[in-house]
């Protein structure tokens, strides 16, 4: 979550389209453009809004994240029958070794989750192994999409990515400048709001914590 406004964004791309009482471009429809790049942003870079939460089990193996996800990041722990009672870390774990190993896992019980694997093919998808009889809960954490209702919200994500946003409301706008638009200059905006996500992206993979086992295999430790 943000800190700003999201007024402070639209008031931003107002100033810079020449527009600051929002005449030609009117509140309602930048904050639409908002959410729009809202989605794009979460599109792009899946960890701009993400949720860490209960997920109650359903009957067998096969699980799914909340209708309002985009896309499975990672399973944590397991919750327990009563959805607060941590225990134990469930790894993930490719479905060919689970596959070779033991052709029945997708049947197969037990006191708490050890493993779950997962298809980018189907991002809000994965399995459980093994399913704990009874409800059951695991903690996860995934992508969603945030929305935003007024121009009074606060920002949904983080304050680094306001410049960005910025950005693709104006490209978005560009768009509607004449009857057929301007897409030159819509094309620049919205090539710089990606570019500021490319540049985020590379900073992160920069500085993020290594796994010591990869430092050690990729010469990052020494």
């Amino acid at each position: 979550m943000g800190t700003i406004a999201c007024s402070v964004i639209l008031d931003r791309a107002s100033r810079k389209l020449l527009d600051e009482t929002k005449v030609r471009w009117m509140a309602p429809e930048l904050l639409d453009d908002l959410n729009g790049g809202l989605s794009w942003l979460v599109l792009n870079k899946p960890d701009a809004f993400t949720v860490i939460d209960n997920i109650e089990l359903a009957d067998g193996a096969l699980q799914s994240i909340p209708e309002s996800g985009s896309l499975l990041l990672a399973v944590l722990e397991n919750a327990g029958a009563d959805g607060l009672t941590i225990g134990k870390a469930i790894r993930q774990i490719e479905r060919n070794e689970l596959d070779h190993n033991n052709p029945d896992w997708l049947t197969a019980t037990g006191p708490a989750v050890l493993h779950y694997t997962f298809d980018k093919r189907a991002p809000r998808i994965f399995y459980v192994f093994p399913r704990p009889t009874g409800p059951w809960s695991v903690r996860a954490m995934w992508a969603a999409t945030p929305r935003v209702d007024s121009p009074d919200d606060l920002l949904p994500v983080d304050d680094i990515f306001e410049t960005t946003l910025v950005y693709f409301v104006i490209g978005s706008a560009l768009l509607k400048n004449s009857k057929s638009g301007d897409p030159a200059k819509a094309g620049s905006y919205l090539t710089m709001a990606a570019n500021t996500i490319g540049a985020r992206f590379q900073a992160q993979a920069a500085f993020s914590p290594v796994d010591p086992d990869v430092a050690a295999k990729t010469g990052q430790d020494i």
